[in-house]
Formats: structure tokens, sequence, C-alpha cells
């Protein structure tokens, strides 16, 4: 009786296709436990759906429909009617409603805490019903294991063919010693938990985000175990597969002996089995099925299948054959990449591989493009190709590209067809132009000028312009100033390093910050003894019933203390007016600012609990409230007294007043071909800062890229070293059991002089000096190279990054903040 209440994740594509998925149930309490963000503050803005979509992204497993009960009654162990609800209601109600694959072998069940306890229940109810169990730090000592005891030998035979996901906290209070006692009965009957260790690890805690974490873990395990049922009804073709296909195709198919409850599903798939489309579901035990191919397009990779299913029997039959269909009228050529595949990483000459086929038969032309901008412009590799298959692209000329995209045209001479690749890595070594000079403006983003072609090289004068006056996207030009002529026009860029367009042998990488943000490190009180402590956010400002939305201006800050009246605050959106014991100045664009304050005491002098909201014009002269600094500190706090200045220090994007100057000079040039730097050089990462957490300001991105530089061997006379050289894409992942946003301090790179390079180091520290993490150990050639550090997991704080090269060894320091 009551309301029961769930939730359901469907994966991508699920509304534009027929296919049909496994599921997992998860359980935990509340009905939106699984999907809220701030269901206690580790989980840091991260979800299930979060979680599930990454892993489809990245290819670590496939598309699954996971379904979250949240029952009032399910808070403790539940009851007999629960539990019958789940397994006779619910579950029925999920497979009639939703595209399931309706078998006991595509269906798994994990759980939190109380939802181990919950999955624990239903496989001693009924085992039958699932192929897959696991749960975090379940509270199984809930349970009473001795009913299972007694079942002896005849139960256990009937648990043996799931597979169990299990892990256990660490630190107190845990479940962990019941949890053990639980592993070791299940041992005793030759049941063995998949993870090689029933401890999550030595930090983990009783907390969600170890519970996402170990979703992390178990989620493609789930959906592995769904790819591999037992087939345990025979089947075969009665009927012959056509090699072209036209028309009503009669399938016809023979089942042996096996229970009259199964259903009966037929699909067919356009791509050789990548993705497949229901024809028939039915809820009958059939054989035979007529396929009009007159409702598909034409296409020369088609495949069918039957798959048969019941709770505990399943069975599958897919053609040996993939073959064309071919109606009345002319088709487009079809098409697929086979490299590269998604996150494949490109350098030098790399082997573009196709498929492309013509249902007609007829002959097929092909021309290849590449992007580096997500599509938005294409870029000629080849064209007019015969169709050959394959073909070496020489991609040290074509931008680098953490998401580049190569698009395939084909053609019949008479139709068209056109198909993508999945986003892939370009990353060639490139020699770098030294000397940029920021000439004007005060952001902190970076350009880096990498050289493609030295032989293209002119030694002109080169600016950078920006504008950053279009509501969506950021752009740059580039001026020859040598020739007073525009290079390149009005060119977008999003600020995560990728290669622009060419232009005289060289590209620019632009870095960027999607926002303005404090930073921390450098803002405090500069000038004075002041104890006084400062938290800086970017506010909603309420005055009266009214809400104002804060704005993050890109500028530093200096609130100047002075011994009499010298100000008084502003009086706009309502707030009251109060005379002051200091002044705010803008200090990048030098002019005083007027500030609302909203104080306990009155008395316009800075002490504790005093709010100041910063205002600032926008483009059309209106006031804005940006910056917010909340004053706090113990009652023993020094208080400011005259001539005190705090300082805030923001660290800013690129805006339409900063320009970066260089020259194409040959000062670095090995021989007339190729580029090195001078000198070692570790660079700051990018971005800076940057967050682990969903809801942070710079997308929730764990992943940081660290430059680094070294030198060639001697300036003269030197061979072409591009060919050999190693281009460090390295992506090292520093587990720990709290999430990790973070970010690195330090607007310069450390140079140190040195000659030839052959072993380096790149080592992560925190704080008490242990190893995080090692980014890379081998050797390398002289030239630029990147590597990819991770650090999703960490614990916000000071870190520290070291590289070592030869007899050199260069520190910077990082900052993670949530």
């Amino acid at each position: 009786g009551g309301n029961w209440s769930f939730n359901v994740y469907l994966p991508p594509g699920y509304d534009q296709s027929t296919e049909r998925y496994p599921v997992v149930y998860l359980f935990r309490g509340a009905v939106d436990e699984w999907l809220d963000r701030g269901e206690d503050a580790s989980r840091n803005g991260r979800n299930i759906q979060d979680i599930t979509d990454t892993l489809i992204a990245k290819s670590e497993m496939g598309g699954v429909i996971l379904v979250m009960p949240g029952f009032t009654a399910m808070t403790g162990p539940g009851s007999e009617a629960d539990y019958a609800f789940i397994l006779n209601t619910l579950i029925p109600f999920i497979d009639q409603n939703y595209r399931t694959l309706p078998s006991r072998w595509q269906r798994g069940v994990d759980g939190f805490s109380l939802g181990g306890l919950h999955m624990v229940n239903l496989i001693w109810r009924n085992p039958e019903r699932f192929a897959s169990a696991g749960s975090y730090d379940g509270t199984l000592s809930l349970f009473n294991f001795n009913q299972m005891i007694s079942a002896g030998e005849p139960y256990f035979a009937r648990l043996r063919p799931i597979q169990f996901l299990l892990h256990s906290a660490a630190i107190a209070p845990s479940n962990l010693n019941v949890n053990r006692r639980t592993d070791t009965l299940l041992n005793s009957y030759g049941i063995h938990n998949t993870f090689s260790d029933l401890l999550f690890s030595a930090t983990s805690q009783h907390n969600w985000w170890n519970a996402d974490e170990h979703m992390i873990r178990s989620l493609p395990l789930h959906w592995s175990k769904f790819q591999a049922p037992p087939h345990n009804v025979p089947l075969f073709w009665t009927s012959t597969l056509p090699t072209k296909a036209a028309g009503i195709v009669r399938l016809s198919w023979s089942i042996g002996r096996a229970s009259d409850s199964l259903k009966t599903m037929v699909e067919y798939s356009k791509n050789a089995g990548a993705s497949w489309q229901t024809l028939l579901f039915a809820s009958r035990r059939d054989s035979v099925f007529d396929w009009d191919t007159l409702n598909d397009s034409d296409g020369t990779r088609y495949l069918v299948r039957v798959q048969v299913f019941g709770d505990t029997l399943y069975g599958i039959l897919q053609a040996a054959q993939r073959f064309t269909v071919d109606n009345p009228g002319n088709s487009p050529p079809d098409a697929v990449f086979l490299s590269p595949q998604r996150n494949a990483k490109a350098s030098g000459t790399y082997l573009i591989t196709w498929n492309a086929e013509d249902p007609e038969g007829d002959p097929v032309r092909t021309s290849i493009y590449g992007s580096s901008d997500n599509g938005k412009s294409w870029q000629t590799i080849v064209t007019d190709l015969s169709n050959a298959g394959s073909y070496a692209w020489s991609s040290q000329f074509s931008a680098n590209s953490p998401a580049y995209l190569l698009k395939l045209r084909c053609s019949d001479g008479a139709l068209t067809s056109e198909v993508i690749s999945e986003p892939f890595e370009i990353m060639n070594s490139r020699g770098i132009i030294a000397g940029i000079k920021h000439t004007a403006g005060g952001s902190d983003g970076r350009v880096v000028v990498n050289i493609v072609d030295p032989s293209r090289l002119t030694g002109h004068i080169y600016r950078i312009l920006f504008d950053d006056t279009t509501s969506t996207q950021k752009l740059y030009n580039v001026l020859d100033a040598t020739n007073n002529a525009y290079l390149i026009r009005n060119t977008p860029f999003v600020g995560d390093g990728s290669e622009g367009p060419s232009f005289d042998g060289l590209r620019l990488r632009v870095f960027d910050y999607p926002l303005a943000t404090n930073n921390r490190d450098s803002t405090r009180w500069t000038k004075g003894k002041s104890t006084l402590t400062s938290q800086i956010t970017v506010p909603p400002f309420s005055v009266g019933s009214e809400t104002i939305s804060g704005v993050a201006y890109p500028s530093d800050y200096e609130i100047r203390i002075a011994d009499r009246i010298v100000d008084t605050s502003s009086t706009l959106f309502g707030a009251g007016a109060t005379q002051l014991y200091f002044t705010v100045w803008n200090t990048t664009e030098n002019h005083r600012v007027p500030v609302i304050v909203s104080e306990l005491d009155g008395d316009g002098k800075i002490s504790r609990f005093d709010d100041i909201f910063i205002l600032e014009k926008d483009r059309h002269s209106q006031f804005v409230v940006t910056w917010e600094i909340f004053f706090s500190g113990d009652e023993r706090a020094i208080l400011p007294v005259a001539g005190d200045v705090f300082t805030l220090k923001t660290i800013k994007p690129i805006r339409g007043n900063d320009v970066f100057e260089f020259s194409s000079m040959a000062t670095g040039i090995a021989g007339n071909d190729h580029l090195t730097p001078s000198a070692i050089e570790l660079f700051q990462n990018y971005p800076n800062p940057f967050s682990a957490g969903g809801g942070s300001a710079f997308g929730g991105n764990p992943t940081t890229a660290i430059s680094f530089h070294l030198p060639a061997p001697s300036w003269s006379g030197q061979a072409d070293l591009s060919a050999g050289a190693r281009s460090a894409q390295v992506e090292a992942s520093a587990k720990a059991e709290l999430p990790a946003p973070s970010r690195v301090e330090g607007p310069a790179p450390s140079r140190v002089e040195g000659s030839a390079i052959s072993h380096v180091t790149l080592t992560v520290f925190d704080l008490l000096g242990r190893e995080i993490a090692t980014l890379v150990n081998g050797d390398f050639s002289p030239g630029s190279h990147t590597v990819q550090w991770n650090a999703s997991g960490l614990a916000s704080g000071l870190y520290f990054y070291r590289l070592k090269a030869g007899n050199n060894v260069i520190t910077k320091k990082a900052l993670l903040l949530k």
C-alpha cells in the first residue's frame, strides 16, 4: 500500500532508437539519493547520471538502464511485502514499460549502505532474477545469514551463476568486519568476489564519494557480465540468408527443447553490429518473421539476429556474414571509419582506414577532411581518391588538438555520403617561439606559438589581438606588423590549447579561463599587521525582496585604510549610506570604485563580520555587483589601522584589450629545419585553476596539462629530431578517496640552462613530501612535450610537481581547490 516512487536513467540515444538495454537496480533508501548531487558534502556535485554518461562516452561500457527505487518502507531492513513488490511488480513493470532485455542474464542489482542489505535480501529470495550483484559498504549485519547456512549447498548452487562485486569502507564507522564474514561464507562454497579485495582502499569512508567511486568500477563489470549470457536455448536458422536482399525477406529459425514461456526479439543492424534496431518483440515463442526491407535504407553492412528470453533461459542466433540491402533506385555509398577510433592518438604519418561500398556496386571515389574546432570548419586533407580503404596521412602539418575530427566524403558519381569520425587526439612534437610579450592588457591567459613548418618562417613581427564583444565566442586576429596586414581574422577559440589555423609556418595555442576567479594565494593583507581573514565570492546580492546576481569582474583591488572618513558607501539597489574610513581601488584599471557595505556596528571601519560588495560598470555603463569580501576572525583578531592595505587578486580571462607580440626570428632553430628551446622549461599546468567538482566554474574536469621543453645538444649541424621525438601524452591517475578540485599557481615558466637530455622524470608530491604520482619516467628527445595529470580523488591542499632532466631539477607548486 501507499505510493512507490522510483527514478529511471535512460542511456544516451534511447529516444532515437529501438535498441533494448540491460538493467541495473540501485538501492539506498530515499528516492533521489543516487541523483542528489548534494546528498553529502563528499559528493562534490557528482551523481550517478554523470558517472554513467561518462563511462558510456569513454566506451568503458555500453548503454544500460538504471532503476533507482525509493520506498519509504525500505529505509530499514524491509518486509516480505517490500521484496515481493520489487520482484513481482516493479521488475515486470520496468520490463513492460521500458526497452529492457527481459532476462535474468541482463539484470543486475547494486546498493550503498542499506542498499547493500536490500541486494542481499533480493538474491536470498530469488537469485534466479539477477546475473550480477554488488554493494558498497552494505549494512549486511542486519541480514540473518543463518538462513543461508541452513539452506546449504542447494541454495549456494543457485548463487554460483551470479557475479559478485563487493566493496567495503576502511575508516570506522564501516561495515567491513561483517562484510568480510559474508565474503568468507561465499568463499567456503566456491563463490568469489570479482574485486581482488573487499576493502575499497586504505582511506575509503562510508560516504557518497566512495559509493560513486565503487559504481565507476562496478558498472562496467555489470555491463560486461550482461554481454556473455550462457546460451542455454539452442537456435539455428531454417532459412537461407541472402547476400543481397530486396523487398520482403523471410527469416525462420528453430528453437530446441525449452520452456514455452520464452519471449522473442528479432533485430537488424545497418552498421555491422555497432547498434541494433528492433523488428519484432513478442511475448511468445516465435520461429518465423517476414522482414519488409523497403522500410529501411539501402546499405552494405546489414546483419540480423534473433534472441529469445526467459527468466533463466537465453538464446541468440546471428547471421554469420553481413549482407547488402538494395531496393529499386540508386543509393549513396555506405561508409564507415575503421581508424581512428574514439580517443586514439595520432602523430607523424598516421594510417586512416575506412570501408566504403556502394549498394549497387558502382565505383566509389573518396575525399577526407579534418577539423580541430568540433566541425565548425574543415580543412582538406586529400580529395578524389580511388576507394583503396586507407590513406597515409602526414598529420604533422595539421593542427594539434585533443578532439580532432575527420570527415569521409564518398561519391558513386551521382550521390554522395558523409561520415564523421569519433574525436581523437593529434599531438605532434613542435618547436616553439620564445620571447612572446604580453604588451597590453592584464589577462592571465597564455599564448604559445608552435612552429609547424620552419621553412616558412619570415622573421616578421606579429601581434595577436582579441575580440570579446560577442556573447558566444571569443575571437583572435593575427596582424603581420612588419607588413601591416592581417593574416588571420576573427578566429574563434575555446582556450583549451588546441592549435589554430596555420600562418607563415606557425600555429597559435591559446590557453584561457572561462571566468575570472579569485587568486586565493595572493589575496591577503599586504600592508599592516591585521589578522582578519577574508572570504571572496561572487554573490547573489539581496536588497529587500530583490536578488541581484554578481559578475566575476576581471580586475585586482585594494582596500586602503585611512585615519578619517574618506568615502561614503553607495546607495544603489536600496542600500543604506555609510561614511567609510577606507577606499576601494581597482588597481588593474587604476580607478576608485563604489561599494555597498553591510556591517553590524555601522562605524564605517573594517572589522569582523563586515561585508563589502564592489560595484563596476558594464558595457552599457550600468552598475553591477562584482566581488563580495566578507571579513571574519576570532575575538583576538588584530583589526586594520590607517595605512594598512588589503589586496584582492583575481585570475583573469583574456579580454579585448589584451595584445601579445612576438617575432619569428630564427633564434631557436636547430639547423635549418627544426626548432627546440635553448633551455629546459617547466610551465605551469593548464587550466589554472582547475576543478574536479561538477559544479565548478572550471567545468569539473579533473585533468590538467603540464608542458615542458628540452633543449637540443647544439645549434650547429643539428639533424631533424622530429621524426624520432616522443610526445609524452601520459595520463597518470592519482587516486585518493576525496574529491579533488585543483588549481596551479604561478604565471611564468621556470628555466634552467642545460644541454642534451636523455632521461626525464616528472613527479607530484604532497605538502609532506609524499610522492602522489609519477607522470613521466623515460627518455625523451629535444622538443616540446605535454603530460596529462588526472588529479581526481585528491584532497584539496598544496602540491608540488618536480621535473628532473639530467642534473637539472625544476619544481612548481599546485593548489587544489574545491
